[in-house]
């Protein structure tokens, strides 16, 4: 069946899944992205001529982890003044949260590699 214009511009329920992190005691929930979502993230690590931005590439997983991490509603609970901190947390920790935002966001291993700067269309002289 085709869509018309309104059924495919109507949107869908972005993905949430409950992550348990025994380490902390806990869980915590994390969603994916919408398109928007999606581009804004990118954009962060981009500079004004669009080549990936040296200071934000080392945060990458920690910026991840902000944009979706989220209560049981999808409301968003950490900020990018979390970053920092979020980067002293256990890699086990962060890696266990980052696949599932992966997964949910459709991102791949090398759309991160390239947000990082660190394939060969983003790298550039400096």
């Amino acid at each position: 069946m085709s869509l018309t214009r309104d059924q495919f511009l109507k949107p869908v329920e972005i993905p949430r899944e409950e992550v348990q992190l025994p380490e902390l005691g806990g869980s915590v929930w994390v969603k994916g992205m919408s398109a928007a979502d999606r581009s804004r993230f990118e954009k962060e690590f981009q500079t004004a001529s669009g080549k990936s931005s040296k200071r934000r590439m080392a945060e990458v997983r920690e910026r991840l982890v902000v944009a979706c991490v989220c209560d049981e509603n999808g409301n968003n609970i950490l900020t990018t003044a979390d970053v920092e901190d979020i980067g002293k947390q256990s890699i086990q920790v962060i890696e266990r949260i980052v696949n599932v935002a992966q997964r949910l966001c459709g991102m791949s291993n090398e759309d991160v590699e390239q947000m990082a700067g660190n394939s060969e269309e983003t790298e550039g002289d400096s």
